[in-house]
C-alpha cells in the first residue's frame, strides 16, 4: 500500500526547494528565503496527533500573585493541614509549581465536560467564535494549559485521574496521549447508574441510546514504574453486599452513581440539587486508595462540591493515613465558600475526622 501523504509531502518540499533556488538566482531578499525555509520545517514536523488552536486567557495575571489565608475559616481538629484555595485555577497552579513540582502523588479532576452548560463559563460547544477553525479549540486549549502544569506537579510514579463523558473523550484521550505518552494512558468506565442506588432516579430524556456511563482517564507519569494498591469493591456474599479488596478493573462497578452523589449532598445541605454534577465520594476514595501512599499529597483543581477532600479524609480515618489534600475552586456562584468549604466543615464535625483545613484566596499585586 502506497503512502500517499508522504508522497504529497515530498512533492511540496521539492516545489519549495525549486522556489528557493530561483530566489537565490535572482538575488531575492533574504526574508523571502527565510519564509520558505520556515514553511519547509513546518511541513516536515507535521505528525499524527490532535490539532487545535491555542487561546489566551486574558484574566490570568502572571506577576505578584499570592495566597492569603482567611483565618476566620480555619478548621483545627488534629492531624495534617489541608488546603482549600479559592480562585482561578490556572493562576493558582502556576503558583503551586514553585513549591510542589514533582511532589504530588495523585491528581483527581472533574473538569467541565463542554456540553453547552453556560454556567460553567468554559463552554465553546455551542458558541465557538466565527474565527475558530475547530469548535473544540477553546476547551482543548483550556485543558492543555492546566494539564501541562499537572504533569510537572506529579511525582515520577504519580497518577492523574480525569472524569469525562462522551462529548470530549476522544479529544481528551488524544491530548493526554500526546502529553503523557500512549503507553501511559488507560481508560476506565464508570457506570453512572445502578439500581441499588438509583431506585428513585429521575431519568434525563434521550434519543435512541441512554448514556449510562462516563469515563475516567488514568494518566501515569510512568506506568511501568507505578504499582496500584488493591481497592475495596462490593461483593455479593450470601445475598449481602460486603467490601473486599480486589485489583482495579476497567469497569468501576459499585462505587456510587450520579444519584448517590446527590444523596450525599442532600444529607449535608438538605438539597440534592445544590450542585449539579457531583461525583460520589466512594468512587474518588478508591481511585485515591489505588494510587496513593499513606503520606501522599492529593490535588484537585476542579474541586466542585469537595468530593476529593471528603474522600481523602475518609480514607485517612480508615487506614490511619496522613494524606493531605489541596483543593482549588473558583467562587462562581459562591460554590467554594457555600458548598465546598461547608461540606468539608460538616463532614469533619460529623465523622470526627482528625483533620485541619485552611482556606486561602488568591490576590494580585499591581
Amino acid at each position: 500500500m502506497s503512502n500517499i501523504t508522504r508522497k504529497h509531502i515530498e512533492e511540496l518540499i521539492s516545489k519549495i526547494s525549486g522556489l528557493e533556488r530561483y530566489l537565490e538566482e535572482i538575488s531575492a531578499p533574504e526574508q523571502f528565503l527565510q519564509i520558505l525555509d520556515k514553511a519547509k520545517q513546518e511541513i516536515l514536523t507535521e505528525k499524527y496527533g490532535l490539532v487545535f488552536e491555542d487561546h489566551t486567557e486574558e484574566n490570568i495575571r502572571k506577576n505578584n500573585v499570592n495566597l492569603v489565608e482567611e483565618r476566620s475559616l480555619r478548621i483545627e481538629n488534629g492531624g495534617q493541614m489541608n488546603q482549600l484555595i479559592e480562585g482561578e485555577n490556572l493562576a493558582i497552579l502556576k503558583l503551586l509549581e514553585e513549591s510542589y513540582n514533582g511532589k504530588i502523588d495523585v491528581i483527581c479532576i472533574d473538569p467541565p465536560y463542554n456540553t453547552g452548560m453556560d454556567w460553567l463559563n468554559y463552554n465553546d460547544h455551542d458558541c465557538a467564535d466565527e474565527a475558530d477553525l475547530y469548535i473544540h479549540s477553546k476547551w482543548l486549549s483550556f485543558m492543555e494549559k492546566r494539564l501541562k502544569i499537572a504533569y510537572n506537579l506529579l511525582t515520577d510514579t504519580g497518577v492523574l485521574y480525569i472524569n469525562i463523558d462522551e462529548n470530549e473523550i476522544g479529544n481528551l484521550l488524544l491530548l493526554c496521549c500526546h502529553m503523557f505518552g500512549e503507553n501511559n494512558i488507560d481508560t476506565l468506565i464508570w457506570p453512572k447508574t445502578d439500581s441499588r442506588f438509583d431506585q428513585n432516579r429521575v431519568e434525563k430524556s434521550f434519543h435512541n441510546i441512554k448514556m449510562a456511563h462516563e469515563y475516567v482517564l488514568v494518566c501515569f507519569k510512568e506506568k511501568s514504574q507505578t504499582n496500584f494498591n488493591k481497592i475495596k469493591l462490593p461483593t455479593l456474599v450470601n445475598n449481602q453486599w460486603i467490601d473486599s479488596f480486589a485489583e482495579m478493573e476497567s469497569i468501576l462497578k459499585g462505587l456510587g452513581t450520579t444519584s448517590s452523589a446527590k444523596d450525599e449532598l442532600g444529607e449535608i445541605f438538605g438539597n440534592r440539587y445544590i450542585f449539579q454534577t457531583p461525583k460520589p465520594m466512594r468512587l474518588v476514595k478508591e481511585l485515591v486508595r489505588a494510587a496513593s501512599k499513606s503520606n501522599s499529597i492529593i490535588l484537585d483543581f476542579f474541586a466542585g462540591s469537595g468530593s476529593t477532600g471528603h474522600a481523602v479524609m475518609d480514607l485517612n480515618k480508615e487506614d490511619k493515613g496522613n494524606r493531605v489534600f489541596i483543593l482549588i475552586n473558583n467562587n462562581e456562584n459562591n460554590i467554594c465558600r457555600e458548598i465546598t468549604y461547608e461540606r468539608l466543615k460538616w463532614v469533619i464535625e460529623k465523622e470526627k475526622y482528625s483533620e485541619n483545613l485552611k482556606y486561602l484566596t488568591i490576590t494580585y499585586g499591581d
